[in-house]
């Protein structure tokens, strides 16, 4: 023990830094006790461009962002030596000192710019503003950018159907991209599934990734990339065709009520600036039209948790249902037709290689009679020498016999030759 406290003796520290008073770096004007936070600094383009009064800001939305509750440890660690870093760069001795400060807040600064954890907290209603303007620009990204999106899986499509791969019809029209993105989807998480289970993959039961694959190695189009493609340009679609109509044929009925709940209510807070009077109250009344043929709103017409569906929305539903099923078991009866005359297409071909083979098989026992006995023409051969070697041997042994009979036959006739001999008189 006296030896590891001597060892400890022997360490010193070479350098303390106290830590800065960071009242006296901060602004005149800064007020500790408002609430306001301000602004996310935007990055400058070089570090030179930091002067006093800008990193002065820098440090202002360090010091009230740090006074903010219910923040992450990680946000706060990042956001106190973001802190220290400015604090540096105010009080740094030489112009170097100064320039690595400033260059290392430029690059914080950029981070708390792309990452949301290191931005202020919002209020409920700044929160779902900003969560409905992400989906605006993601709706804005899907519509601008689907007809590329369209490309690989529009050749995909084109090659299975013209060829007729393997479960084709699976990624054929009329089936819609975004059915199909829901398929592939669903069977890549089945794939993923048997994969971390260890087991081995059963593609009969993944038809549209099969049919994709056959596609794309048809083609030489990645598959990866194919299926990608097909699932952003279907989640494209549901998005961006998507219409009450869908909502209604799912049955999604609460979903259909607040939708056209909001869209009554939004009105006039998103098209006053740019629709008249008549114009807002023309389609408020388009609007109310719909509720009042889809929903009983009678209990509380504010409120669309508690509205009923009538029976024209039941009836609506029901008639799609029934469409759904029908469909489903028509594209179920022809694709069982397709799988018999698949199977009636393979017979037929395999009995027509087999007369082929037979045909060649003739063909080729003629030309070997024209020339020197071989194969099958030597073993006849060889049957028939032993067939002679056989008889030969037989016919020995009937001569045997005949002579052994003749033997026998002689001394019988010399049996009765002494039989014949005349007997002496009596006296």
């Amino acid at each position: 023990m006296s030896s590891l406290t001597k060892s400890f003796e022997k360490l010193a520290v070479t350098k303390t830094r106290t830590r800065g008073d960071t009242t006296s770096l901060l602004p005149s004007s800064y007020d500790p006790n408002a609430e306001d936070m301000p602004e996310c600094p935007v990055p400058e383009i070089s570090p030179s461009l930091y002067t006093p009064e800008r990193l002065q800001q820098s440090l202002v939305y360090a010091q009230k962002f740090l006074a903010q509750r219910n923040i992450s440890p990680r946000s706060e660690l990042f956001m106190f030596l973001f802190k220290e870093e400015v604090k540096e760069a105010l009080t740094a001795k030489s112009a170097e000192e100064r320039e690595l400060n400033t260059k290392m807040v430029m690059a914080e600064e950029r981070l708390i710019r792309t990452k949301r954890f290191l931005q202020p907290l919002e209020s409920a209603q700044s929160a779902e503003l900003q969560e409905r303007l992400l989906e605006l620009r993601e709706l804005q990204y899907c519509t601008r950018y689907g007809d590329y999106m369209k490309i690989i899986p529009a050749e995909v499509r084109y090659n299975a159907s013209s060829k007729k791969f393997e479960n084709w019809k699976m990624i054929s029209a009329p089936t819609y991209w975004s059915e199909i993105a829901k398929t592939l989807r669903y069977e890549r998480e089945a794939e993923q599934m048997a994969i971390r289970k260890g087991s081995v993959l059963d593609f009969i039961g993944l038809p549209a990734t099969v049919a994709v694959h056959a596609a794309c190695s048809d083609i030489g189009i990645s598959k990866e990339l194919a299926i990608w493609s097909i699932m952003e340009y279907g989640d494209r679609n549901l998005q961006v065709h998507r219409d009450l109509v869908d909502l209604r044929k799912e049955g999604k009925f609460h979903q259909l009520a607040k939708t056209l709940y909001a869209d009554r209510e939004e009105l006039t807070s998103t098209f006053s600036e740019f629709k008249s009077e008549t114009d807002l109250s023309s389609l408020k009344m388009i609007i109310q039209r719909d509720i009042d043929k889809w929903f009983d709103t009678s209990k509380n017409p504010d409120n669309p948790e508690q509205w009923n569906s009538t029976k024209a929305l039941q009836d609506c539903w029901a008639k799609a249902v029934e469409s759904a099923s029908k469909s489903s078991k028509e594209e179920q009866r022809k694709a069982n037709i397709e799988k018999a005359q698949r199977l009636s297409e393979g017979k037929a071909a395999r009995q027509r290689e087999a007369g082929k083979a037979g045909s060649a098989t003739a063909s080729k026992m003629r030309m070997a009679s024209t020339e020197e006995p071989r194969g099958s023409e030597l073993q006849r051969q060889e049957r028939t020498t032993q067939q002679r070697f056989k008889l030969i041997a037989q016919k020995c042994k009937l001569e045997m016999e005949m002579e052994k009979i003749n033997r026998e036959l002689a001394i019988l006739e010399e049996d009765d030759d002494l039989l014949d001999i005349p007997l002496a008189d009596d006296d």
